[in-house]
């Protein structure tokens, strides 16, 4: 519990000012997430941040939880971002009977593509999970299920022109990311960058 707590000092940071200020970029690889995740604490960019989390994370974390502490987080974890180095990519397969995480853990998606990412700073290594995710095309796209006129929403197949609403081309390529599954308790339990990490936020809060 005491280690799951402290992994919740780093998702507050994901997710301050989390509206969107311009086209996310497409995740196309864990390497690429990565590599975003380092922009995002280069530029001080929160949302694009949150844009590198997998659905797990936000759906054990409100979104309210995560817009705080931001400021505070983003100093103490920056240089672990900036410094890591990518070792390994490999695919995963998770267990068909996982148990469900100990508090403060999420666990991946049943069914989604999964790899395993090692990451290594200053001579140690800790392997992250990321899933490959799908988002929904957007409600102007031509492979949107419906769309609003007004207060109202109609299946595509429910409206005699649909095709005058759907205008935008979102092809599913467009909208398939690569994202962290974080923290993955089989993973982070005992990782040795995550307890490295730990120590830093111990020491700065002396």
């Amino acid at each position: 519990m005491k280690q799951a707590l402290q992994f919740l000092l780093l998702t507050p940071a994901l997710a301050l000012c989390a509206c969107s200020l311009g086209p996310r970029p497409v995740l196309v690889s864990p390497e690429t997430s990565v590599g975003t995740l380092r922009e995002a604490f280069f530029r001080d960019d929160p949302s694009l941040f949150l844009h590198c989390l997998a659905s797990p994370v936000l759906g054990e974390y409100s979104e309210h939880t995560l817009r705080i502490g931001w400021s505070e987080i983003r100093p103490q974890v920056g240089a672990f971002v900036e410094n890591a180095k990518v070792a390994s990519v490999a695919e995963y397969t998770a267990p068909a009977l996982e148990p469900m995480p100990a508090a403060g853990f999420v666990r991946p998606t049943r069914g989604a593509a999964l790899k395993k990412v090692v990451l290594e700073l200053q001579g140690k290594r800790e392997t992250f999970l990321f899933q490959r995710e799908v988002d929904p095309a957007p409600e102007t796209a031509k492979q949107a299920k419906g769309f609003w006129i007004g207060d109202h929403y109609f299946v595509r197949t429910e409206h005699p022109s649909a095709e005058t609403y759907l205008v935008e081309d979102s092809p599913e390529k467009d909208r398939t990311h690569w994202r962290l599954v974080f923290p993955y308790e089989p993973f982070q339990r005992n990782g040795e960058l995550t307890r490295m990490l730990q120590e830093k936020l111990q020491t700065e809060k002396k």
